[in-house]
């Protein structure tokens, strides 16, 4: 039976190509200090030092003993191979021959190399070394846990990083530059303060008619010795980069490969394969309209521009917007515009997965293979991932689109640092993007909305019920994803007038926007489960209220929320754009818009439980009547000459408690221009006074129209006119509704 031992990667043993199963880090340890000193005596007390270094406990000797023997009996019942380990006077010895452990041929075959190249056999010696490196697995003496173990594992990697850069010495006399950019720029990432692979690296480059870039990397490494040791570079990178600037002859190729002596292969590991120019994006929809302006804008930003200076950073761009705007299309579209330049490459990462955001971990693990990083060589650790990722982005010109993300933190370990690249950021939430171009996708607008609707049906369809489409395109809030889904319900037979009398009904709206693969109630969900408790307790209360835009006051009084938590509610629905942001015309409240399909989701989504104190859903609506009546008639109070007489102390407290609804510096805010406070609330005290008539709240309703007559009545005449005109609108809609 053969057996073969590895110490340049986990330590272990195979049997006839089957693994041994050593299984205790400590055990490994004992192993593994045995085969870094094969065919030698290790006494006891070596063994002892080596693993518990100056403080072993009183039983090392016996636990070493136990260790042995089991390590004996494992070899044993593995298809009965016996452990070439024997006993000798004060300790062991393993006996092994150099086939037998990888470090040992790892040696053989360097030493052989070495002696090829002395012999001036340049094409042997690099395949020999070659093939040494080739053994390395990954990081020495793995899986085993003892004292002695990180400074015998440092002096291995020593000795591998050497021996590299002498097989690249060796590459480069052999012409072979071109070939090793990839993988020195890799090296030099993982060992940045290693000066004779920077060296490498910027001879690769020079070699390859790349100047610019050979003195760009002399410069990032002498900014590294600054900034972390305060230290200049050596004489090698010193003369080596004033060579470069006078283009020295002495740099250039002496001779040229020969093909027919060289072996063609695998580099030695970790390797970088040669510019792979990934090509990930999924296709452009098919169908886009409406936001061609969007697009020509987008494509002009982030188009290529041959002046642009190399220390200007990538181009990055977040496009932002509520669940189902068409962020993604959006971006796809402009990806495959700009893709032209790009030629090294275009990269897709969906991080939002199936519906579980994803670890950038192993987001970059991704990247890292689709530009050519062999699996092996990947760094274990998230900060290399990303610095090797920056390194392979440098000199590349490549497009990286990422699509749904979460938060910042999954976007920065894979932003790049070259002007070359360009990202695109789709998400349903304003990241925090330190340089991004942020662009909001808005909903489109009814006629644009009639218009994909057209062109998914088609001009047969569309003839046939021009009025119910229309209708269709507005019930759809403007959202892309909506509108396909309503064409979806239409090719299977469906008539619009059917579907429009089918999504007036808020229990089967989300889910008639749907088809088998998900629906418009799938596509709220993320954003909604992504609430805190307050800023989802605020939205379906304000969700209950009948008005066209929603004050900043309203989650106060309608959720029993505090101000302070009422306005990190707010600024959390604005950030995840489930609330709309109206632009202030005057002083006063803050007012959004609450998009229907959002409304509808947050009413037929079962509510949580309230906390005791909370206000709970059926009261929301009539604590916000109180609200609108008394802050109409303390408007009304504030615009007589009788001021100082204001009603302040007579609001209305909330059912069961004591707390008024407003304090006085918050009506001090909200009314601090009422005229115009009058003016902007119009529509919602009109909504208001009906929904309260609908309910037999009589009392509110007629507080709410006698304080808008009482204003009326006493403006200023050349107010007076329109005053009247609103005062009569409100009080239309008064008689209509409890007439009705």
């Amino acid at each position: 039976m053969t057996i073969r031992f590895t110490v340049l990667g986990p330590v272990g043993a195979t049997a006839d190509g089957e693994p041994v199963g050593v299984a205790r880090p400590r055990r490994r340890a004992v192993l593994a200090h045995l085969l870094l000193n094969a065919n030698r005596v290790v006494s006891v007390d070596q063994l002892t030092t080596a693993i518990w270094e100056s403080t072993p406990p009183a039983t090392a000797r016996a636990q070493v003993q136990s260790e042995i023997s089991a390590l004996r009996w494992t070899f044993q019942r593995t298809g009965d191979a016996t452990l070439p380990l024997l006993t000798r006077a004060g300790g062991y010895v393993l006996n092994l021959s150099s086939d037998e452990l990888d470090l040992a041929t790892y040696t053989e075959l360097a030493e052989l190399a070495r002696a090829e190249r002395d012999h001036g056999r340049l094409p042997g010696a690099r395949k020999l070394m070659r093939d040494a490196l080739a053994l390395w697995g990954g990081p020495a003496l793995a899986g085993a846990v003892a004292a002695f173990v990180a400074p015998a594992r440092a002096r291995l990697e020593e000795t591998r990083l050497t021996d590299l850069e002498w097989l690249i010495d060796i590459e480069l006399q052999l012409g072979l530059h071109r070939d090793l950019i990839s993988a020195l720029t890799q090296y030099v990432a993982e060992h940045p303060f290693r000066e004779r692979l920077r060296g490498q690296l910027m001879l690769a480059l020079y070699r390859s008619d790349r100047q610019p870039e050979a003195l760009g990397v002399a410069r990032h490494g002498r900014q590294l010795l600054v900034d972390e040791h305060g230290l200049d570079p050596g004489p090698f990178l010193r003369e080596l980069e004033h060579a470069m600037l006078r283009q020295d002859p002495s740099l250039d190729v002496v001779g040229a490969p020969d093909p027919d002596h060289l072996t063609v292969g695998e580099p030695p590991a970790p390797r970088v394969a040669d510019q792979p120019r990934p090509a990930q994006l999924p296709p452009a929809p098919p169908l886009f309209a409406g936001r061609q302006a969007e697009l020509a804008s987008l494509i002009r930003r982030l188009g290529s521009d041959p002046d642009r200076p190399v220390d200007a950073g990538p181009r990055v761009a977040l496009l932002h917007g509520m669940p189902g705007v068409g962020k993604s299309a959006l971006a796809l579209q402009v990806a495959h515009a700009v893709a032209v330049a790009h030629p090294d490459g275009q990269l897709y990462v969906d991080l939002a997965g199936s519906g579980q955001p994803r670890n950038p971990d192993q987001v970059l693990d991704g990247i890292l293979r689709a530009l050519g990083v062999a699996a092996a060589a990947v760094p274990v650790e998230p900060a290399e991932r990303a610095a090797l990722l920056r390194s392979l982005f440098a000199d590349r010109r490549c497009l990286l689109l990422l699509d749904d993300a979460g938060a910042a933190d999954q976007v920065l370990p894979l932003l790049p640092a070259g002007a070359g690249c360009t990202v695109l950021v789709t998400s349903r939430w304003q990241l925090d993007l330190p340089g991004a171009h942020r662009h909001l996708v808005a909903p489109v607008s009814h006629v644009q909305g009639f218009d994909i609707l057209a062109g998914h049906l088609g001009p047969d369809r569309l003839a046939a019920e021009p009025a119910a489409v229309r209708a269709l395109a507005i019930l759809c809030d403007g959202l892309p994803l909506a509108l396909w889904f309503a064409a979806r319900r239409m090719y299977r037979g469906r008539w619009a007038a059917d579907l429009v009398a089918l999504l007036r009904d808020p229990q089967h709206r989300l889910d008639e926007l749907g088809s088998d693969d998900g629906s418009m109630r799938d596509a709220l969900a993320p954003s909604f489960r992504r609430l805190s408790a307050a800023a989802r307790l605020a939205l379906r209360r304000v969700a209950v209220l009948p008005t066209a835009t929603i004050p900043d006051w309203t989650p106060t009084v309608c959720a029993g929320l505090a101000p302070r938590e009422a306005m990190q509610a707010l600024d959390e629905l604005v950030g995840s754009h489930l609330l709309t942001p109206v632009p202030r015309q005057s002083f006063g409240p803050h007012r959004y818009v609450l998009p229907d399909l959002v409304r509808t989701y947050a009413l037929t989504t079962a509510a949580d439980q309230p906390p005791h104190g909370v206000v709970p859903a059926d009261q929301a609506l009539a604590r916000a009547v109180d609200g609108w009546s008394f802050l109409a008639r303390e408007a009304a109070h504030r615009l007589t000459a009788s001021h100082a007489r204001r009603m302040a102390a007579r609001q209305p407290s909330p059912r069961g408690r004591s707390r008024p609804l407003f304090s006085p510096a918050e009506l001090d805010r909200l009314l601090a221009a009422p005229r115009d406070w009058l003016h902007e609330e119009q529509a919602n005290l009109a909504a208001v006074v009906a929904a309260a008539n609908e309910r037999g709240w009589t009392r509110p309703a007629a507080v709410i129209v006698g304080a808008v007559v009482r204003a009326a009545g006493r403006t200023h005449p050349g107010d007076e006119p329109s005053t009247a005109r609103y005062a009569r609108t409100v009080s239309e809609v008064a008689r209509e509704s409890s007439s009705g």
